[in-house]
């Protein structure tokens, strides 16, 4: 089946297939290579969805090795340089007029153009993110292998902390002044007589029916005659 005349180029493997060129300029990016750098499966899943692309866009040659341009777009300096060559070769100037009030390239109206060429929904639709990201000629930015762990970490720092455990509870005990009970009467002798101050210390966790024992049993020894 022939290829389509427009690349579709997914933005993952953009940014994660120049980062390895970047860092490795020799790597020749086969069906196999591509396929374990991307974690993919399926070498004819790579060979389709991401080498045959990379060929279009004049990347890479037939054995997988950077070309020229390849070279240029794996180097910051000259990356937009390398976008260029890919919009004047491949895009149709047209194509350069489709933008937004920022002068950014309206995705929107670059999708319904590739429509207009006969092209389904899904085939525009990526077409039309290919052309955006080489026409906004942006660096891409690498995630990071480890992004998942580091964003799990701070989304862990940014939970409300754990319900520490209550401190226990001091025991407290309530101070109870129990009314002073009458004088008794003066001895007939003229003898001196007993004043007493009486204080109860209660439990907090006292209940009431052990209060009013308490209260029963000093009305017992205390007032009866």
């Amino acid at each position: 089946m022939a290829a389509d005349p427009y690349p579709k180029m997914p933005a993952n493997a953009w940014t994660i297939l120049r980062a390895k060129a970047a860092a490795a300029p020799t790597t020749k990016f086969t069906a196999e290579v591509v396929a374990i750098l991307m974690g993919m499966a399926s070498t004819d899943s790579a060979r389709t969805n991401t080498v045959r692309p990379l060929r279009q866009l004049g990347l890479i040659g037939e054995d997988g090795a950077l070309t020229e341009r390849g070279n240029k777009w794996r180097v910051d300096s000259t990356f937009g340089e390398a976008c260029q060559e890919i919009l004047d070769e491949i895009y149709p100037s047209e194509l350069g007029v489709l933008t937004d009030d920022d002068g950014s390239p309206d995705t929107s109206q670059v999708k319904s153009w590739f429509r207009q060429k006969g092209f389904g929904d899904s085939n525009a639709r990526q077409m039309a993110r290919t052309y955006v990201m080489v026409a906004a000629k942006q660096l891409p930015e690498l995630p990071f292998p480890d992004s998942g762990k580091a964003a799990k970490e701070a989304s862990s720092a940014k939970s409300p902390a754990a319900k520490l455990p209550e401190p226990k509870e001091i025991e407290k005990q309530d101070e109870v002044v129990v009314p002073e009970p009458p004088s008794p009467p003066a001895a007939s002798n003229g003898g001196p007589t007993v004043h007493l101050d009486i204080q109860i210390h209660i439990p907090a966790d006292a209940t009431p029916e052990q209060i009013d024992l308490i209260f029963s049993s000093m009305a017992r020894h205390l007032y009866a005659k």
